[in-house]
């Protein structure tokens, strides 16, 4: 059990830091947008860069976890989007709560956590799962976002969509970058791997740092029981479908990440789609209550 506090504590305990700084007003929404781009275009990149980098080509990619994990990912949305249709609830809710059980807060909480708990291999699976979301459960959002609203598809503006978010995205171009010294076509500066290193070390307690920042003003307010079952989608289905299909494809147990809360796209894309109390809520409860799956993950792995 100690063990596991020492994992668990430095992580809730800097996103109650984050949250008091903004209660206490020490920091703007301006700088922490700031921090939050520091983290996002620069420190994650940097991180998946020196996880990939680092290592020999045959720990960068593990096909059985990025195939289970997929899909998971895949399965949770259609089970999550089914049921909020059964519910009677409005379908560009559907498609988005499908977003929020199948897509994990794998940058900002999965993983600080799974790098407490493995070291630096933990943005390998962070390389991954940035991929399984970009290419399966965004272009899915889309697609159900579309239909929700009455019309058909635009299939080649989505892979134009898909394409460009790709190629702009600064932890997707980190990813070739760092398979050139992978695989040895090239040697890995000494001055190249200690400036990511050290980039890579900042970026996962900002990462916290702003989950905390963002939780203040949040409020639970609307259906209550309609949030809860989202949630318990996240906390309680989601690390269970996870588990699931890791063991089925043989893969290992490093699934922390599916005890994270579901990602902050779900808040943005509720505020632009018009959900911004339904989706805050959620966010709210699932974050607080997350570090109860994680502990039981733990537990479970170590």
């Amino acid at each position: 059990m100690s063990a596991i506090f020492t994992i668990i504590a430095p992580v809730f305990l800097m996103i109650a830091i984050g949250y008091g700084v903004m209660r206490q007003q020490i920091f703007s929404c301006e700088q922490l947008d700031g921090l939050g781009k520091f983290v996002i275009k620069i420190g994650m990149p940097m991180m998946v860069f020196n996880a990939i980098a680092t290592r020999p080509i045959a720990d960068v990619f593990k096909p059985e976890y990025f195939y289970g994990y997929t899909l998971a990912s895949g399965l949770l949305f259609f089970i999550s989007w089914y049921a909020t249709k059964k519910r009677g609830l409005d379908p560009k809710l559907a498609a988005l709560n499908g977003l929020a059980v199948g897509m994990s807060n794998s940058g900002f909480v999965g993983y600080p956590l799974l790098l407490m708990a493995i070291g630096p291999a933990a943005g390998v699976y962070f390389a991954m799962n940035v991929l399984t979301e970009n290419l399966l459960l965004l272009p899915l959002m889309f697609i159900f976002l579309d239909l929700a609203k009455g019309g058909q598809t635009n299939y080649w503006a989505l892979f134009t969509r898909i394409g460009k978010g790709l190629l702009t995205n600064p932890i997707i171009i980190a990813m070739p970058i760092g398979l050139i010294f992978a695989f040895g076509w090239l040697p890995l500066p000494s001055f190249m791997d200690k400036l990511s290193a050290m980039l890579a070390t900042a970026t996962s307690p900002l990462a916290l740092f702003m989950i905390g920042g963002n939780l203040y003003g949040m409020s639970i307010r609307g259906n209550v029981k309609d949030m809860a079952w989202v949630t318990f989608g996240k906390l309680v289905l989601c690390p269970l479908v996870v588990f699931a299909c890791l063991w089925l494809m043989g893969a290992d147990k490093d699934m922390l990440f599916a005890g994270a809360p579901m990602a902050s796209l779900y808040a943005l894309f509720g505020g632009i789609h018009g959900f911004a109390k339904e989706t805050l809520g959620v966010m709210l409860m699932a974050t607080l209550l997350s570090i109860i799956p994680i502990s039981l993950v733990l537990m479970w792995q170590h």
